[in-house]
């Protein structure tokens, strides 16, 4: 299978969660494990960035997380959830993969005003499927995955200010689908003297996931 495929070249944290920790918690899947895939991809540009702040928005199950912190020692870690579930799941799997993370239930990056300017490496996987409005707070599940107008409204409340937090070399992984129309986002960041770039993309079902790169042209 493609799953124990990209396995074979990539270290899969512990998930030590189970059926009844994902009716509240947004479940690994195809997403998270492109996300992955990605970060394995970007490793070495990522350790010659030397990164001291990683920021995770939306960090679920915590296994993104758990994965880049296993590959890239050094930097802090800081995982946030509005989910309070998410929360304590997290707390989890760092725990099973015996890496340090520090946790912070907020939306976004509300109260996080130290973090300006601070954030090298920011990991996002919002939620990003095209629903109607109403269904992004029907629950806290579906916060995890519904998106809203085109999947982009979640996204383009930290895209509109993603400049102000990170760093001269921070960069922003985000993970979105055609359907979120990436190439908007490209020319919107252009503005913002962001440059964006496709780091990995899959089929999944009748969809096309990505991993967007945005980072300061320098």
């Amino acid at each position: 299978s493609r799953r124990s495929m990209a396995a074979s070249t990539r270290f899969d944290p512990i998930i030590p969660l189970t059926g009844d920790d994902f009716e509240h918690v947004y479940e690994p899947a195809e997403d998270s494990f492109l996300f992955m895939d990605a970060l394995g991809k970007d490793l070495a540009a990522l350790r010659d960035l030397d990164p001291s702040l990683v920021v995770e928005l939306g960090c679920g199950s915590g296994i993104v997380s758990a994965y880049l912190a296993k590959q890239l020692p050094g930097p802090s870690f800081l995982a946030v959830d509005i989910n309070p579930h998410a929360l304590r799941a997290s707390q989890r799997t760092f725990e099973a993969n015996q890496v340090s993370v520090e946790l912070v239930q907020t939306d976004l990056m509300m109260g996080l005003p130290r973090l300006k300017g601070k954030v090298d490496v920011l990991l996002f996987n919002p939620p990003y499927v095209p629903t109607p409005k109403e269904e992004m707070t029907s629950s806290l599940i579906s916060m995890s995955w519904a998106g809203g107008d085109k999947g982009r409204e979640v996204t383009d409340r930290l895209l509109e200010r993603v400049e102000e937090y990170l760093s001269d070399r921070g960069r922003l992984y985000l993970v979105a689908l055609d359907s979120n129309d990436p190439q908007g986002i490209s020319r919107w960041m252009h503005t913002k003297g962001l440059k964006t770039r496709v780091v990995m993309k899959r089929q999944a079902g009748i969809e096309r996931l990505m991993i967007l790169c945005v980072q300061r042209e320098l």
